[in-house]
């Protein structure tokens, strides 16, 4: 018998990845930036535009299996929204999860893919004057 382990930490773990790292986002309403998303801070926040197309993107400095992405609303939430992935800030990106029937609040999704970079692209808001608000965007998988 042989038993080997590769990398760091316990086999199979996913690591919150997003914490801390670099975000940009398609548009800021005043002194709400990206960068707050990924604070780990629930006191703070990204709000968009006011408009439908919008998105929220964060760099994990490396290629990175994805495996769980954790978005936390505040009341201007998407209705429909994408949650991608690409290998450049540039894309092309690959949709790893999309609905239309999102109702805000937490939503702790369960999603399968690699890449460098991951977004939330927002298609529909939520009926509000508002655009997109996120207090946290939380990436989880493993980094090589």
């Amino acid at each position: 018998w042989e038993f080997q382990v590769y990398g760091t930490g316990s086999v199979g773990t996913a690591s919150l990845l997003s914490q801390g790292k670099p975000a940009t986002a398609s548009s800021t309403e005043t002194v709400f930036v990206p960068a707050s998303a990924v604070d780990g801070d629930l006191g703070t926040r990204w709000a968009s535009a006011f408009t439908n197309s919008e998105w929220l993107a964060v760099d994990l400095g490396a290629t990175s299996t994805i495996s769980r992405v954790v978005l936390t609303w505040e009341s201007a939430f998407a209705t429909g929204y994408q949650i991608q992935t690409a290998a450049s800030a540039a894309g092309p990106w690959t949709t790893m999860f999309s609905t239309t029937t999102g109702d805000g609040g937490v939503d702790d999704l369960t999603v399968s893919g690699t890449g460098r970079f991951v977004r939330m692209n927002g298609t529909q808001r939520a009926l509000t004057n508002f655009g997109y608000s996120l207090w946290e965007l939380q990436v989880y998988g493993t980094q090589p």
